[in-house]
């Protein structure tokens, strides 16, 4: 009977320990990356997932929180992809006007791309639909750890998706022809609907005139959502007043929330000329506070205007602009994230998928230092940047009191494209260590399944 009871005693004091560090850790290591500067021997303590304490070797730990001893390695806070549309079952639906749509019903937590993400060091992404649409839907920021959807979830604010680089097959007049037509059509059916509310009132007020009875509208539980004033936008017409979010259909509460500003605008411009076609579409809406620009290398040359509107970017399918000479024929290399940082541009990297250096916000980094951007500007692309445009920059990517809970645990300097990930941490728990990586190994030994 003995022999059953111990091993259950043992059991049940290992699962009550693990259970009480759940989200608690604390690490010193022989560098701690913080937004100060670097710490020799930093201690950095977390508690529920949140950080606590951030310090030298002297740095005090609760009796509570287990430590980690590593003398060799180099703690930072992880890479953040700024915007993507991979992990989804699919990048972009058919709907060239779809701001009903949500990632959340698409993003696949099993998807490789997560697993990958993990082992390049990734913490936090922002996943958004494809540029291939007119209006898309919402996005959300996502760690690439988690056996559902909400479980991966950091925010689900990130914001909508809009493009003014025509989808496939489309013309650039095409597209914003769609754009201005799905707007006048919003406020064609608005001012339709604002009418009929105005008319319904006076029937209700005719029949209470008349003594009639009236039924109650039930209560669904939502009165906010049947408050009138829902639409803030444009100009006053009859009734405008009166309408409620419960009163239009979901494109139409989508499109409301763009115009009304409560929505961060994604907005696809691969080209320079996009950049002034969404300028102006912005400054007619005045969202152009609510603007991040997703770009290709080429709109650097947009670089002037991009910074006089004082809006971030982030820089995808790679850093370099490749043109021909009309005069000489001969290939023209220019590297944007430079040209964009001596425009006073804050701009972010996105790593460039289906390549074998170019899929790591690593190499994108480091890249820039090699061309000339400041080691903290190039760091802060691909860290401090995406957090702050996603609206998370006391949360996210970064050690320091009251952040996330969230490091990456490296062989050498994260700039360093040959050093290793070695763990990676979400919120005080381990969702990736290197030595237990089976695909990994196997890639490692040459072996095949």
């Amino acid at each position: 009977m003995k022999k059953l009871i111990i091993p259950f005693v043992l059991f049940s004091i290992f699962s009550s320990t693990a259970f009480a560090q759940e989200g608690n850790i604390a690490v010193r290591a022989g560098q701690l990356l913080t937004p100060d500067g670097v710490i020799e021997n930093g201690t950095l303590v977390i508690r529920g997932g949140v950080i606590e304490a951030v310090g030298g070797p002297d740095t005090e730990v609760p009796f509570d929180v287990l430590l980690r001893e590593l003398p060799e390695a180099t703690v930072f806070c992880g890479f953040a992809e700024a915007h993507t549309s991979s992990g989804l079952d699919r990048a972009n639906e058919n709907v060239a006007v779809a701001p009903f749509l949500d990632v959340k019903d698409s993003i696949d937590p099993s998807s490789y791309y997560f697993e990958d993400e993990l082992r390049g060091g990734t913490v936090a992404i922002g996943v958004i639909p494809g540029n291939n649409c007119v209006v898309g839907g919402r996005g959300r920021v996502v760690s690439p750890a988690g056996m559902t959807v909400e479980a991966m979830t950091l925010d689900d604010a990130m914001g909508m998706k809009m493009a003014i680089g025509p989808k496939s097959g489309w013309s650039r007049s095409a597209q914003l022809a769609e754009l201005r037509e799905a707007i006048d059509r919003l406020n064609n059916a608005l001012e339709v609907l604002g009418q009929k509310l105005i008319d319904d009132d006076e029937l209700r007020k005719d029949r209470e005139r008349a003594l009639e009875d009236l039924a109650e509208k039930a209560d669904d539980g939502d009165r906010w959502d049947s408050l009138g004033g829902f639409v803030r936008y444009g100009e006053d017409f009859p009734g405008k007043d009166l309408i409620s979010e419960e009163d239009v259909d979901d494109t139409q509460r989508g499109l409301v929330n763009i115009l009304n500003g409560d929505e961060r605008l994604w907005v696809w411009c691969p080209a320079p000329s996009d950049i002034y076609h969404a300028r102006n579409w912005a400054e007619e809406h005045e969202l152009t506070d609510n603007l991040v620009f997703v770009v290709r290398a080429g709109v650097w040359k947009a670089s002037e205007l991009i910074a006089e509107m004082g809006r971030p970017v982030v820089l995808v399918d790679g850093p370099w602009h490749v043109e021909v000479d009309p005069v000489t024929q001969e290939e023209v290399k220019t590297f944007a994230p430079l040209k964009l940082h001596e425009a006073g541009v804050v701009f972010a990297l996105g790593s460039q998928k289906g390549r074998m250096g170019p899929d790591r916000l690593s190499w994108q980094a480091a890249t820039c230092v090699r061309e000339g951007v400041p080691a903290s500007v190039a760091l802060a692309a691909v860290t401090t940047v995406p957090a702050q445009v996603w609206g998370l920059g006391d949360r996210v990517s970064r050690l320091a009191e009251g952040a996330d809970g969230s490091f990456v645990v490296l062989d050498g300097d994260p700039l360093d494209f040959n050093a290793t990930v070695l763990e990676v941490w979400i919120r005080g728990g381990q969702v990736y260590d290197r030595s237990t990586d089976e695909r990994l190994q196997r890639l490692l030994e040459g072996r095949q399944e």
